[in-house]
This record gives structure tokens, sequence and C-alpha cells, in this order.
């Protein structure tokens, strides 16, 4: 929920992220500091298309509420401020100590007073467009803030230069406590770079990874994010407990994977954007992942999360959120003067993947996110529908509705999250897994330019890439805990406690109550409960 004021109100999300106006991409400076949430973002703000790239900037105490700041980084004579992260500067590693005073200075040089804020310090990439060597140009650069985010100064000179490279972007820094450097992992391409410094700007390469691993396209590999996750169940972590402190401190002795993502543009589940997963491990120089170099997994199955990034400094469990579009239609989505939403906040953990060697990587919804919610009244369904049953599971506009399904092989239910075939989520069980489908379809009246844009041709990408029908299947038992979260113009769909998720945008013409259906076959429906925003 933000305080933005839309001209397109029948599409606006209540519950997720949106720019105040304009355009909006993906995810950068993901920074938890003083009890706020930081979020910055790709924007431009003079036109719902995607322009010179700015840095947006919000905050929320609780992943719910958000309160719009200023932007924070806007283009300059030195480039375009393209993706990146943020860390809270703890170690005065990029800051020195004597140039953090938030007041006057009455006292020496370096002498910590109350007044004086820890630093935070962004790292994003600088673009500087063309077709000459001098132009087309892409280098790591560094700003900072001392007074908690609300007012930023960049660094004129580059930490890291081109060394030559046509895609050289979208630095992701963290501190590595076994190895004691800070850690840059950024694009080269077709594959990551992975730097390191103990501080300042002398950053020295150390590895590379991708190249012959997962999913490529002709485009480069985008917004990589890498960090560590325990193993749910495995010696030495409790669940109640606060492990992830200890990841980030190197105080607590528990195993752990390191969790890789990284974003393709042409290639994804659903065509066009996607976020991969790699799971292995990291000793500060190199990732090494567990997976086959031909396995590819994905962190949503959908068409619409890409660019996924996590917040660094949160002494809680790994949050993460991603863009909620795709680059093969988002200049022409139908919202208006704002373009661009962001997917709810999903909380990481990571377990043994029972009867094999690898992982498994869940989702979640935070509980602060899901508890901000409104509980409905019961919800009032047969624990045994017959075939043909049509059920309610809630018609808020922002609503999720949570239930346990327990499918008999060939059983099949159908889930309409707004009530009509704009959006289609086909549950099916065998024998020993779970076949899901969705079925999307175009929105209606596309016929002519909406609002201007430039980019747009009658809508030719909308009603080319947007209808999609993908088939998914899930190693799972009978009984399959499910969610189900539908917004505005969104609906996101966790599917054996996080297993897999799929999302989805959606413009329906008249939003109905969303919907169970049984198909077909023999099933169980239990937990059942509403809640809405």
């Amino acid at each position: 929920m933000t305080d933005a004021v839309s001209a397109s109100p029948e599409f606006r999300p209540l519950l997720h992220f949106t720019p105040p106006k304009g355009w909006m991409n993906d995810p950068n400076g993901l920074v938890h500091h003083a009890g706020q949430y930081h979020l910055f973002y790709q924007y431009y703000p003079d036109g719902a298309v995607w322009g010179p790239m700015h840095w947006g900037h919000a905050s929320s105490g609780d992943l719910v509420h958000w309160t719009h700041r200023p932007v924070a980084l806007r283009p300059d004579e030195h480039g375009m401020c393209f993706s990146g992260s943020a860390v809270v500067d703890w170690q005065h590693a990029f800051v020195p100590e004597c140039e953090i005073t938030t007041a006057p200075r009455k006292a020496e040089c370096g002498t910590l007073r109350a007044d004086m804020l820890t630093p935070l310090v962004a790292f994003f990439t600088r673009h500087v467009p063309g077709d000459s060597p001098e132009l087309g140009h892409q280098s790591q650069a560094m700003a900072a803030s001392r007074d908690g985010g609300r007012s930023w100064q960049a660094r004129d000179a580059a930490i890291l230069d081109n060394p030559g490279l046509q895609d050289f972007r979208d630095p992701k820094v963290f501190w590595h406590a076994e190895s004691e450097h800070w850690v840059m992992i950024l694009t080269e391409g077709q594959e990551l770079g992975i730097y390191r410094t103990q501080g300042g700007a002398d950053w020295e390469k150390v590895s590379t990874f991708g190249a012959e691993y997962g999913a490529h396209d002709e485009l480069a590999w985008e917004c990589p994010d890498l960090f560590p996750l325990p193993v749910e169940g495995a010696e030495g972590v409790d669940q109640q407990s606060d492990a992830w402190s200890g990841l980030e401190s190197g105080t607590e002795s528990v195993e752990e994977r390191w969790v890789l993502m990284v974003g393709v543009q042409r290639c994804g589940p659903a065509g066009g954007s996607g976020t991969q997963v790699f799971i292995g491990d990291f000793d500060g120089i190199r990732f090494t992942p567990h997976q086959a170099p031909e396995t590819v997994t994905w962190f949503d199955q959908g068409a619409d999360c890409y660019a996924a990034q996590s917040w660094s400094d949160h002494p809680g469990e790994r949050l993460v959120i991603g863009w909620m579009s795709n680059w093969l239609y988002a200049h022409e989505t139908p919202t208006g003067d704002w373009r661009g939403a962001m997917t709810i906040p999903r909380a990481l953990s990571l377990a043994r993947d029972e009867g094999s060697e690898g992982y498994v990587l869940r989702q979640t919804i935070p509980d602060q996110v899901r508890d901000s919610a409104m509980a409905l009244d019961a919800l009032v369904v047969p624990r045994r529908p017959a075939p043909g049953s049509v059920l309610e599971l809630g018609e808020a506009e922002a609503a999720l509705a949570e239930f346990r399904l327990d499918l008999a092989p060939s059983a099949a239910v159908v889930l309409r999250p707004f009530g009509d075939d704009s959006l289609i989520f086909r549950l099916q069980g065998l024998d020993t897994s779970l076949a899901v489908t969705v079925e999307r379809t175009a929105p209606r009246d596309l016929g002519g330019d909406f609002f201007g844009d430039p980019c747009a041709n009658d809508s030719a990408a909308l009603s080319e890439h947007f209808p999609h029908r993908t088939h998914y299947h899930l190693p799972a038992g009978p009984r399959i805990a499910c969610q189900l979260l539908r917004d505005r113009c969104s609906a996101e769909l966790f599917i054996d406690d996080g297993r897999l998720v799929i999302t989805e945008l959606a413009f329906p013409t008249a939003p109905l109550p969303m919907t169970l259906s049984v198909e077909q076959g023999e099933v169980g429906l239990g937990a059942v409960s509403g809640r809405h925003w």
C-alpha cells in the first residue's frame, strides 16, 4: 500500500508496491536500516515507458505501507543510474568515519557522537548510451547517504571501470564474514564476474560463474544476487531462533548453502523474462553449484517475476521482492500514467529434497504481511465438494485465500483468481506428482495507442505475448497446501507450502469473487481461510 494516486485506479494494486507515476522496473538497493525497509527501483518519472534511469525510493516499517521518498539518484554527466544494491557501512569500509556527521562539527573529525549516523552505501551501474567506444559504456559507481537514506552523494570517479565488455552491470555487494571481504557479483554478458575488496575502491576480480550453467538466450544475464540460507532440519539450526543473524556475523555453526539468483530476458518459464536459481557453496572467491550444468531451476514459474533481489542487513529471515512484469509486453500494460509493480515480499527457506541429494527453495508470504490483513468471516465450504461444484474464496480486491487440497489420482480443480477466464490455474493430482496448467488471455479492448505511448504499436506485443498456456509438474503427495493472493491486476499462487510459485498479471474487465471449481474426481478441501486488505 502506498500513498500514490492513480489515473487508472481500477488496476493500481492495493497491496503491491507501485510508483507514484511514471515507469518502474527492477528493485534496487534493498536494505534494512534503523527499523525501515528501503526499496529503491529503476525509475523514469517523466513518462510511463522506459527512459533515462533514476533510482526511485520508498520506505516502510512493515513491508505493507510504503512512503514515497524523493528520487535518490539521477542521471548526470556521468550517465544513467542502472541497477545495483545497497548496504549499511557498519565498518566504515567505504565512507570514512570522519565524513558521517549529520550536524555541524563541534568536535574533531572522527570523534563518535550521538548525532552521527552509520552511512548507507549504494553501488550502481553508470550507463552512457551510444554506439561508440566512448559511449555505450557501463562502469560501477558508488553513492553514500549520511542521513538514513534521505539524501545521497555520488562519487564522481568509477569504483570499477569497464574492462571492455558491452554488458557490465547490476552490482550486488555483500559482506562475506568467513573471508573477511566485501564481495561484488555483477553481470558480464552471459556470465557473472565476482570481485572482492576489504574496503574503498580497490576491487579485485577473483572468479566467474555461469557461462556453461543454466538458461541462456541472446541477451545478457541481469540482476544477480547471492546469499546464504540455513538448511532446515540441519543439526544446529533452531527454526524458532534467529539463525540468520549468525550467518551474517559468522558466529553460528550451522549447515548452510548459498543461493544465487539471476535474470534471463527472453527464455523465462512462460516466455520472456524470468529469474533462475542455483544452489551451492561459496567460499568468498568461487560459487560452486550443486546441480548439473544443464539443470534449469526457476525462482517463479509465472510470466511476471523478474530481477528478484533480497534485502541486505535484515536481522531475520531472508526477504526477497521482484519486478512484477515481463519485458515482452511491459511497455503496453493498460495502467495509465504509471507502469510497473513489485511482487509481494517473500520469505525464503531451504530444505533437503527428500528422495534426492538436492535442496528445495520455498517461498512464503512473510507473517508481518499476512497478519496485516483482516480475517474474513469463516468460509463455509464442503469438505468433499462434488464434481461440478463452484466455491467462492473471497471477493475483496486484495485478498488471500488459504486452503489444503487432497487430490485423488486424476482429480482436478480449477482456480479463477478473478472469477472469470482472464486467468485460470488448473491443478490435477497424479500418482506421485501434481500437474499444474496456467491459461491467460489478453486484456479486452486493446485497439489503439492507449496513452500516447511512443513504444506502443496498437498493443501488438500485449496481444501477441500476454496470452499463454504453460504446464508444470511438481513432485508432491496427495495433500497440498496452497495460498492464492490476488490484487487488482495480479495473482500469485503458492503451491505445496511455496515449493512452486506462479506470478501472473491480469487485467479483468469486471473482477468477480475468487472461485475454486471441482472439475473431476475425488477432492478433499480443508483448512480454508480468507483475508483481505
